[in-house]
């Protein structure tokens, strides 16, 4: 007898797991199905569909050489793991393609595989398939000893729904259980019955098949999206036709992700403003989901809230595009303080993480000052004609000019250090996202003292913090940078340009009404009399703020810092916060203000309380 004369037999697949007598509960591992045979001394690996694996695997020949006595078969799972024990299906697919002996060798060094073996179907010549499991079983654990690369898989019996829990804790593949008393027979049989986990996650959509029957997936990274693989899976033809609109609206160049991104001729790429929720077995290591299944469209969710989730196969961190040449980075922007341009593009890669989730879909204005905070300076919205490939642009209606201009998106680190290498201090931003720039994500009130003292302003931004909250309305601030503060009030899309601009001046309106001595709705500064200005009109299709995190054009180098409310006290100034100080600060505290990119209120029955 020998491997060739072998009928595999096979799991039934069934979706929950039981406890149950009589039966034994292994775990379910994701590699190549595998006989191990040693046939007058000699070792072949015979695969399921009966190629032999000999020569790919030779630390597995080594092992099933070693083990005492003389002839057998051994059934089981050839398998490579990562660092903490989970199966790399996608190093072992690899490896089984190998045909030099050194890459061989190499492969073997890099990634070595384990042959986890759960039944011994001949041992000494004589068939052992006719016996109970149970009594294979028992034979197997006396036959082959733990060696490194070979071990006899132990089970659990009777409690199936207890393992297939722990194997949930531990993020593996499933569980498979068998009949103890049952026979070996080929084919698929229910006496061994499989119960795989699958696993669910949120992707943002970043391309589609040219006939919309698939859709290309990423997740995001906290810098940039990552991409994640492509499901076509439960997309019908209705949900074709209701995303194709969607989809060809924002249609890009490239794809706006890093990754292992597929050359498939069908492959047409657009802006991530979908995210949709998928269903698949696991995610090798580095790669793609593997057996992907469309679930429903998550549009309580934006691209960015899209994390690598924690469970499954995870990518490994995706390597970094390559970064752009910074230039001149000697040179010094900030002379008071020394600081140059070189230290700029190093405060806006560390604060990227936190900055990244408010640039991301939104155009920019770039406020440039390429001789420094004392030369000349310029707004620059579109795009330079020799921009990078990589740096995404969408045309955005000038009205004033009566034209689209190409507008830069910075979505991802590259971008923002390009950005950063052509000297742009101030990142100002709109409050809509690409897809969607009739809708605003939040309200702001511009606190601007000009002359007038820095405590009213806070004395201001916490009435109006107090007035809100009475209302159920959340706000959060952030210092500009340069004079004043921010008040934002988060929307997620629930109103108009013009619902946004008329909800900050009903708020500006009852503040001023309330403290009429320190606060005013006069534009013109001389007629502010060391007032501070309470400023609605930064709300309205084209209007901009600067975004959090961004370096202001002064002496010190001060960002837009978002804050606790509790910190709006006395000592605090707009510019407390600096290039210097303010990533040991974000370390420590995070981003307070980052819920107003995503939370909804109920905007009716707050303004019911406002009036």
């Amino acid at each position: 007898m020998n491997a060739d004369d072998v009928v595999l037999q096979l799991a039934e697949a069934r979706p929950t797991a039981f406890t149950k007598d009589g039966w034994g509960f292994e775990l379910k591992l994701d590699g190549f199905r595998l006989l191990a045979e040693r046939v007058g001394g000699k070792v072949r690996l015979v695969l399921r569909r009966g190629r032999e694996a000999t020569r790919q695997f030779p630390e597995i020949v080594t092992e099933l050489e070693k083990i005492p006595g003389g002839d057998f078969i051994l059934d089981g799972e050839l398998v490579i793991q990562d660092e903490e024990g989970r199966p790399i299906f996608q190093r072992l697919l690899t490896r089984g393609t190998l045909t030099g002996q050194r890459e061989i060798d190499l492969g073997m060094r890099a990634n070595p595989a384990v042959f986890f073996t759960f039944d011994l179907l001949m041992d000494e010549g004589v068939d052992l398939r006719p016996l109970p499991l149970r009594e294979r079983k028992a034979r197997l654990m006396k036959r082959v000893p733990k060696l490194e690369r070979v071990l006899p898989v132990e089970h659990v019996e009777r409690e199936g729904e207890a393992l297939l829990e722990a194997v949930r804790a531990k993020q593996l593949e499933g569980i498979v259980g068998k009949d103890l008393s049952a026979p070996y027979r080929g084919g698929r049989n229910p006496t061994w019955q499989k119960i795989a986990l699958k696993h669910v996650a949120d992707f943002a959509v970043i391309g589609y098949a040219d006939d919309f029957n698939a859709l290309y997936l990423a997740t995001w990274d906290g810098l940039q999206f990552v991409f994640a693989g492509k499901v076509g899976s439960g997309i019908t033809p209705k949900i074709s036709e209701l995303i194709r609109p969607l989809l060809e609206a924002t249609t890009l160049k490239s794809p706006p992700c890093i990754g292992e991104v597929p050359k498939e001729k069908e492959a047409r790429w657009c802006t991530p403003n979908l995210v949709v929720e998928v269903r698949f077995k696991n995610w090798p290591d580095g790669l793609s989901i593997r057996e992907p299944a469309f679930l429903r469209f998550r549009e309580d969710k934006l691209p960015t809230e899209c994390p690598t989730p924690n469970f499954g196969h995870a990518p490994a961190p995706a390597q970094a595009a390559q970064a752009p040449k910074i230039s001149n980075s000697d040179k010094v922007l900030f002379p008071d303080d020394g600081i140059t341009k070189g230290e700029l593009v190093e405060y806006y890669r560390q604060v990227s993480k936190w900055l990244l989730p408010y640039l991301v879909d939104r155009p920019l204005m770039l406020t440039r000052y390429p001789d420094g905070i004392r030369g000349k300076s310029f707004f620059q919205k579109g795009a330079p004609a020799k921009s990078p490939d990589f740096v995404r642009t969408i045309p955005v209606r000038n009205e004033e000019e009566q034209r689209d201009i190409d507008q830069i998106v910075c979505d991802d680190l590259r971008t923002l250090e390009w950005c950063a290498n052509l000297a742009t201090l101030p990142l100002h931003i709109p409050a809509s996202r690409v897809g969607s720039m009739d809708k605003a994500d939040w309200a702001v009130i511009d606190f601007d003292p000009k002359g007038a003292p820095f405590e009213d302003v806070m004395t201001l931004a916490n009435a109006l913090h107090e007035r809100c909250e009475r209302a159920g309305l959340p706000t959060f601030v952030k210092t500009s940078g340069a004079n004043g503060m921010h008040v934002l009030i988060p929307l997620a899309g629930q109103l108009d340009h013009a619902g946004a601009r008329q909800l900050a001046e009903l708020l500006s309106q009852l503040l001023v009404a309330d403290f009429p001595k320190i606060a005013t709705l006069e534009r013109a500064i001389p007629k502010r009399q060391g007032r501070v200005y309470v400023d609605a009109l930064q709300n309205g299709q084209g209007k901009l703020m600067a975004s959090p995190f961004c370096v202001r054009a002064l002496p010190g180098a001060p960002v837009a810092m978002p804050l606790e409310w509790s910190e709006v006290v006395p000592g605090l100034t707009a510019r407390t916060f600096t290039m210097k100080n303010a990533i040991a600060r974000l370390e420590a505290k995070g981003d307070p203000m980052a819920p107003v990119l995503s939370l909804k209120v109920d905007l009716g029955a707050a303004l019911a309380k406002l009036g």
